[in-house]
């Protein structure tokens, strides 16, 4: 499988129209750098920055009122009717309980934790209805923001932003699991001399009264963050990498082999089951297009100042074979996955 997802038709032309109104030009620019320009007003300015460029470019982002591509998904979507299968639901448990999520997880806090602070340390304890916000573009103008805010208990994925994106995804964040990529981005960002082009500062105040489950690898890294920061959370960390039994879990799961490295998504889906009774995924679309040919963005919001800028690359994991993993449990009623506008239901 190359790097580039192979999904639905992929974009190669240097204009993608999203709808009549709003359209976005794309260029190609060195080594899958990508510059991505408004055509007319509401539309999404993104401009990655060059390798080795002192230079500040603007980095501009859109709010989902400001652009909202009417996407079609055809046969990428989950079955539009679903129920709850509580027999199916507990055969997945019984092989997630495997992990041992809660008697590998270490704590740490980190930060300036005083006794004078009223600080209740979070618990990532049991609940009925858990969210999972991924980060894909297709969230955009999906107004999901009060359903996800709803669930008991509302996890996120890789330090997203979300103000600004609250009436897509919502507000709440009660834990957030983070890649080691994305780790060590955020580490060299925030010795960046210019603080205008350090995106994460803000990103991670949202973990402030609730906490971050980091690879044991990185540990170091989200410390000094923290402390660059003077922010104070709570840190969580498996006693070993944080995907291993993870691959095979997935493939007893589906009931065949599960190919290539996890992926953030697919460790916190699994990982879910065994504290969730009941999950609701949200902006999990891995494709660079919908069903006909509409661009829909990697994340829904502005990337960093690093570089390479993140694309839609899946490297060593499998993306489009997550994603049907994760559509035959929604169609086994194991879990709810939802893509596309929350409005209309």
């Amino acid at each position: 499988m190359s790097d580039t997802l192979q999904g639905p038709p992929q974009v190669t032309s240097t204009e993608i129209r999203i709808s009549e109104e709003v359209s976005t030009d794309i260029r190609l620019q060195q080594e899958g750098d990508i510059e991505i320009r408004p055509q007319q007003e509401g539309n999404v300015e993104i401009r990655s920055p060059q390798e080795g460029s002192s230079e500040v470019q603007t980095l501009q982002g859109t709010s989902a009122d400001g652009m909202k591509p009417v996407l079609e998904f055809g046969d990428l979507a989950p079955d539009s009717t679903w129920q709850f299968n509580a027999e199916a639901f507990k055969e997945v448990r019984d092989i997630t309980a495997k992990l041992n999520v809660k008697e590998r997880l270490q704590r740490m806090k980190v930060g300036n934790f005083t006794k004078s602070k009223k600080y209740k340390t979070p618990k990532i304890g049991h609940h009925d209805t858990c969210a999972i916000v991924g980060n894909s573009g297709v969230s955009l103008g999906s107004e999901c923001g009060a359903k996800i805010d709803s669930k008991d208990f509302v996890i996120r994925i890789d330090i997203p932003v979300i103000q600004g994106y609250e009436k897509d995804v919502g507000r709440r964040t009660d834990m957030i699991i983070s890649n080691m990529k994305t780790v060590k981005r955020m580490y060299e960002s925030s010795h960046f001399e210019n603080r205008s082009q350090d995106v994460y500062e803000n990103r991670l105040k949202n973990i402030e009264g609730g906490f971050l489950i980091a690879d044991v690898s990185v540990l170091r890294e989200v410390v000094q963050v923290a402390e660059t920061y003077k922010l104070s959370f709570m840190l969580l960390h498996l006693t070993e990498r944080i995907r291993t039994g993870t691959g095979t879990i997935a493939s007893e799961i589906a009931k065949k082999k599960m190919r290539g490295l996890p992926s953030t998504g697919l460790i916190t889906v699994l990982m879910s089951t065994t504290f969730c009774d009941r999950t609701y995924m949200y902006g999990f679309f891995p494709f660079t297009t919908d069903a006909v040919n509409n661009s829909v963005p990697y994340h829904y919001y502005p990337g960093d100042y690093i570089y390479p800028p993140l694309h839609h690359t899946t490297g060593s994991h499998h993306m489009d074979r997550e994603y049907d993993f994760f559509r035959d449990l929604h169609s086994r009623g194991v879990l709810k996955m939802h893509v596309g506008p929350c409005r209309k239901l």
